[in-house]
């Protein structure tokens, strides 16, 4: 008997079992859900049923914790993270009106909104629509918002400006019903910079710049990586063997979620996301079934370049490629903003930028970015920019840190991330300021790593312990996550570390890299040399 390969095929035709989300997504499209949230907003929330619940996800909208207060949260749609002026006073508008007086910016450039109620998601979603915003695609089982390099196009050293691309992969896949019901969530980001900021290592498709020589002229385009992602099993991405024109990405992403869609692991939802397809086929087989798809090979090519670090937080002031003009990065530790800041800094951009260039870029690692500065605005904009309190030369740990949403929205948190990291380097800043060097320190409040925790240099995850049998809030402590040379996740150092003491691990922590560092040795590369054994001897930390 021929065993039946657990491909959409099969799940379409019921020659497997399904999952209940499988069986969910075929019964009704999450596209289609649309028309029902309308409905649900002149029922109420109680007239919602439990799978359109999951279905609204596909425009964005998750329930808030508890799942029975009523309230909503809400990802956008913002392709590469790239706001005008008038879209920043828009979503500082709705976070007044709807979101009490707060927006997020999460680690996919994008904005979370907070406190919503089904009544007033249409009015959200007309006046988002209003300056061209749309939710479509922000969460889901579907492609989600398309990431890249925070600053394309601006960069002196990128090898291509992906920005067409990265367009073109959103406007392909916004709205698509071709790619609307996929295994599971869909990462992809599209970058031409040389440092592979946008994260190629840990989405499921990345691509980056890429530099050959044919006949003594010099190409630009691309390489692509396949398969990563975090969470409870994290993978990092393998890069196939070729080289693509820029006119070749999006028909090779393509491809990929073709791939994904009818390949992907539906049967087993904890194995249903890209990396384990890849992890499965091996970057040979995928190129294959790729170019199979394609009906043409692609070019084949073996020299790619890894810088050491690939990391950096696009904070401060920056000459851009363009003869004259700045971008200037601005620190919002963990991604929260508050207060019709996100106005403000709007109309700093309508203010100092370029005629017509008033564009604002959210960054992966939860800041902001103003494009575009003529050099003889800067002296004003950095006034108006101290005269708010808007930070763009933060501190070492201010510039370093990331956060999931936590305890406080998120269902599945089992410790408070967001406002504990701003308390966190604020206690830092005070205990630690002896530390000068580069650091990287993130926050996820559960496993999923929405905080990123697994490439952080000191990276906590939510746990939860008991002081003289009382349960509070504690943090499993990892160290040593890295992208670019000699990658890797990071490795659990000491579990459950009772959260107010956080900043005193931290602090006992450096001060022991700081002893046994070797001159010019990161953070990083200390721990690669150092074995975890010797730290925690050294650390001596109950």
């Amino acid at each position: 008997m021929i065993a039946i390969q657990p491909n959409y095929a099969a799940v379409k035709q019921g020659l497997i079992p399904l999952t209940p989300q499988e069986k969910m997504k075929l019964e009704k499209d999450g596209l289609d859900v649309i028309h029902d949230i309308y409905r649900y907003a002149k029922t109420g929330f109680a007239s919602i049923e439990a799978d359109d619940f999951d279905r609204m996800k596909w425009y964005g909208v998750y329930r808030q914790k508890p799942k029975e207060s009523g309230y909503f949260m809400m990802r956008l749609r913002l392709p590469g993270g790239q706001v005008s002026a008038v879209q920043a006073a828009k979503l500082s508008e709705l976070a007044d009106r709807f979101g009490h007086g707060f927006c997020d910016i999460t680690t996919r450039m994008t904005i979370q909104y907070h406190w919503l109620r089904i009544e007033e998601i249409p009015t959200i979603f007309s006046e988002l629509a209003s300056v061209g915003i749309a939710t479509s695609g922000a969460c889901g089982d579907i492609a989600r918002n398309v990431v890249g390099c925070p600053v394309a196009g601006l960069d002196h050293e990128e090898i291509i400006d992906a920005t067409p691309q990265l367009m073109e992969v959103n406007a392909a896949l916004e709205n698509n019903r071709d790619f609307s019901n996929l295994p599971r969530k869909y990462k992809i980001s599209v970058s031409g910079c040389c440092i592979h900021c946008a994260q190629p290592d840990i989405n499921c498709v990345g691509t980056f710049g890429l530099r050959r020589t044919v006949n003594g002229v010099e190409e630009r385009g691309f390489g692509i990586k396949i398969g990563g992602g975090l969470s409870s099993s994290p993978h990092l991405a393998q890069t196939l063997q070729c080289f693509l024109q820029p006119v070749q990405v999006w028909p090779v992403i393509e491809a990929v979620s073709k791939i994904y869609r009818d390949h992907g692991f539906r049967h087993q939802r904890q194995r249903a996301r890209l990396k384990f397809l890849m992890a499965d086929w091996g970057h040979e087989r995928f190129l294959e079934e790729i170019e199979a798809l394609l009906g043409y090979p692609l070019e084949r090519h073996t020299d790619f370049p890894v810088i050491k670090d690939q990391e950096t937080d696009h904070l401060g002031i920056h000459k851009q490629k363009q003869a004259d003009l700045y971008w200037v990065g601005i620190c919002f530790p963990g991604g929260r903003i508050r207060n019709g800041t996100l106005a403000k800094i709007g109309a700093l951009a309508a203010k100092y930028c370029a005629p017509g260039q008033d564009q604002i870029r959210l960054t992966n690692k939860q800041n902001l970015i103003i494009t575009n500065i003529p050099e003889a605005q800067l002296p004003a904009l950095k006034a108006d920019l101290d005269a708010l309190g808007l930070d763009y030369q933060p501190s070492n740990f201010r510039k370093g840190c990331v956060s999931c949403t936590g305890i406080e929205f998120c269902n599945l948190a089992v410790a408070e991330t967001k406002n504990r990291m701003l308390e966190l380097i604020t206690q830092l800043d005070t205990t630690s300021g002896w530390y000068k060097d580069k650091i990287r320190i993130h926050f996820s409040g559960c496993p999923s790593s929405c905080g990123q925790h697994q490439i952080a240099d000191i990276g906590f995850r939510g746990a939860q312990t008991k002081v003289n049998g009382v349960p509070v809030e504690a943090f499993d402590a990892f160290i040593g996550g890295r992208l670019g040379q000699n990658r890797r996740f990071n490795q659990l150092l000491k579990g459950k570390i009772i959260a107010k003491d956080v900043h005193l691990f931290i602090d006992k922590l450096l001060h022991v890299f700081d002893a046994g560092k070797l001159p010019g040795e990161t953070f990083a590369d200390y721990t690669d040399r150092v074995k975890k054994d010797e730290i925690l001897t050294a650390l001596d930390w109950k």
